[in-house]
């Protein structure tokens, strides 16, 4: 049974609105599941979902979550009163019972400001190069990444996620063709990545040297990674990635070979 509308609408009934950003509301037949999924947020919480059965008693409602949760956070869902809990896993705490009252429940929880103390210091950088770094929440299981940008936080977020579910660092990991721009746009520079870790580990040796790129050198250093958003624009095999690079740098216009202009960030 497709609950798309359902589902909406007790979301929109609950304090849930005012911190989770809706990305997609989707019905899965196959499975006869109704999800409603957000935009990366500090609570890590990726979906509701209500899974439907014959019998409705049978039915449960969902709330999925990252692997990275806060454990305190995870805890508390687990924890939720008054309703029978089905199943709990390290994504998910499914629960029997009223999908309204389960979801008024989850957001009285977390706008209480003791989660929001819990979630502040939950996503933390764990390796010696970036200890101590705040990183925001990635959606590690979301690999729908053309048309998508990314900040240089996304970018150490999505290396540092070492759990089996991070399918989008497989996905980056691939060689092919990238952009680095403004936040803008106006600013543009094209790479290519044929190493062994593709265009994720290209864009992570960017953070800490661009090489012979001069004029994304100076843009960089007048204007900081924290302008810069980072974007696929093609993958391809890695004897393919130069040549489609060349391709790139003519279709977006961004070579300039003479003096450094503050837009065309290609110097070749």
């Amino acid at each position: 049974m497709d609950r798309s509308e359902q589902l909406e609408q007790i979301f929109q009934s609950t304090p849930l609105p005012s911190l989770l950003k809706p990305k997609k509301l989707q019905y899965y037949p196959d499975r006869d599941y109704t999800a409603l999924r957000f935009n990366s947020n500090g609570f890590r919480i990726r979906a509701l979902e209500i899974w439907d059965k014959p019998n409705p008693m049978d039915s449960w409602f969902r709330i999925y979550h990252g692997s990275k949760i806060a454990p305190e956070l995870k805890e508390l869902i687990d924890g939720l009163d008054g309703f029978k809990r089905k199943t709990s896993t390290g994504h998910y705490t499914d629960f029997y019972g009223d999908p309204q009252d389960i979801s008024q429940a989850l957001g009285d929880l977390l706008t209480d400001g003791n989660v929001e103390q819990i979630v502040r210091t939950n996503p933390l950088a764990r390796s010696s190069a970036y200890e101590g770094l705040v990183l925001p929440d990635i959606d590690v299981a979301d690999t729908e990444v053309l048309g998508r940008t990314f900040t240089w936080r996304d970018l150490i977020a999505i290396s540092e996620d070492d759990s089996d579910d991070n399918e989008l660092r497989k996905i980056l990991s691939q060689p092919g063709v990238y952009l680095q721009r403004s936040q803008d746009g106006t600013s543009r520079y094209v790479g290519s990545a044929y190493g062994t870790d593709g265009i994720l580990g290209r864009w992570l040796s960017h953070l800490t040297s661009n090489g012979s790129a001069k004029h994304l050198n100076i843009y960089v250093l007048e204007n900081g990674y924290a302008n810069v958003l980072f974007a696929v624009l093609e993958f391809t095999d890695r004897d393919q990635a130069t040549i489609a690079e060349s391709r790139w740098k003519e279709t977006l216009g961004t070579r300039n070979v003479g003096s450094y202009d503050g837009f065309r960030l290609n110097s070749n």
